[in-house]
């Protein structure tokens, strides 16, 4: 076990995958700085014309026990976090949870390379949960239950996503205002809002977070399972898409994005701990409604109303229940996360 003072002791204790899903929160360092610290000199790598990173220093700056390496695979681990990456891979796994990459992973003369950006938006948040900088408070959650009126969302065998994401939403409501926060919902009825009305609503509520509740479909009735988005950084694209000129401009969002991977990451975790569900991993997209807004957001998928099995799941009042609570629960860790960052030093970064 790391020192109660240790930040990684905040993502795990005890030492299994299930406490540390449960305590999983964490905030999220400026675009593109690199961490430091007295004596310590990154080696920048130059790869496809951006900023890579050694696994090795990474190991160094971090204080890992062990970096282990077999064919493409390589392993960083301690006592209570194993990160699993693999050479020109879109994706890593931190103690079994997937989380996309703002680009891949390359190798150069026998060393994995990490980009810089996902250093510094992606690793360095997991591995120091105390370091977010410039968070806000809040006691406040806005709930946006997607799609309504004439805009149906995803039909499924056994009904409309519109209907699923209104009852989940005002269960979440209750339960939140059970844990003592104050809520706000985009509607509570059946009716049609623009992107643009549920996205106002967010920026005119103070001391708040967003999170947008929606379930998922796809041609092929086999996909299933959970994914959480927060907004893609600037100048990085939507997750798994080519980079595009416009990913290069800047929305309102990213003013939030330290704080938009750290709610993803603790609901997205807590949720799949408590659901069970396939993990499709905490990703990153530009929907107008996390992309507009002023504060921390997220939305999240629960699911796929296409699959026969998955949309049964959805359709029982339980299951929605407990995406609720779980969805809850996260809110609840990332609360903590920033409670905890403002007894710590923060620590300055290029």
């Amino acid at each position: 076990m790391f020192p109660p003072d240790s930040d990684l002791s905040l993502l795990s204790e005890p030492h299994n995958r299930r406490a540390w899903l449960r305590r999983f929160a964490l905030p999220a360092l400026a675009l593109a700085s690199i961490p430091r610290a007295e004596a310590f000199e990154w080696q920048v790598v130059q790869e496809d014309g951006r900023d890579y990173v050694k696994l090795e220093d990474i190991k160094t700056f971090y204080k890992f026990p062990r970096l282990l390496r077999e064919g493409r695979n390589a392993w960083l681990r301690s006592n209570t976090m194993i990160i699993k990456f693999s050479t020109s891979a879109e994706d890593i796994f931190i103690n079994n949870v997937k989380f996309c990459l703002s680009f891949p992973t390359s190798e150069k003369n026998g060393s994995v390379l990490v980009s810089r950006v996902d250093l510094a938006k992606l690793l360095d948040p997991i591995i120091r949960p105390t370091y977010i900088e410039n968070a806000q408070g809040f006691d406040t959650v806005v709930i946006d239950a997607g799609h309504g009126g004439h805009d149906s969302g995803a039909v499924g065998s056994y009904g409309a996503e519109k209907a699923y994401t209104l009852d989940t939403a005002l269960r979440l409501e209750k339960k939140l205002k059970e844990l003592g926060y104050k809520t706000l919902l985009t509607r509570r009825s059946d009716v049609f809002l623009t992107l643009g009305e549920r996205v106002a609503i967010a920026n005119r509520t103070p001391r708040s977070i967003f999170v947008s509740v929606h379930y998922n479909s796809y041609s092929s009735s086999s996909a299933i399972g959970l994914e959480t988005f927060a907004l893609a950084p600037q100048g990085t694209a939507t997750t798994y898409d080519a980079l595009k000129s416009s990913d290069m401009a800047n929305r309102r969002g990213n003013a939030r994005d330290s704080e938009n991977i750290a709610l993803a990451t603790a609901v997205h975790a807590n949720t799949l701990y408590k659901l069970r569900s396939v993990d499709r991993g905490v990703k990153r997209a530009r929907y107008s409604v996390i992309s507009g807004i002023e504060k921390p957001g997220i939305l999240v998928e629960g699911g796929f109303v296409s699959s026969p099995s998955e949309g049964a799941r959805i359709h029982r009042p339980d299951f929605r229940q407990s995406l609720a609570e779980s969805i809850a629960g996260g809110i609840g860790n990332f609360r903590r996360a920033l409670m905890k960052r403002s007894s710590v030093p923060q620590r300055s970064a290029p």
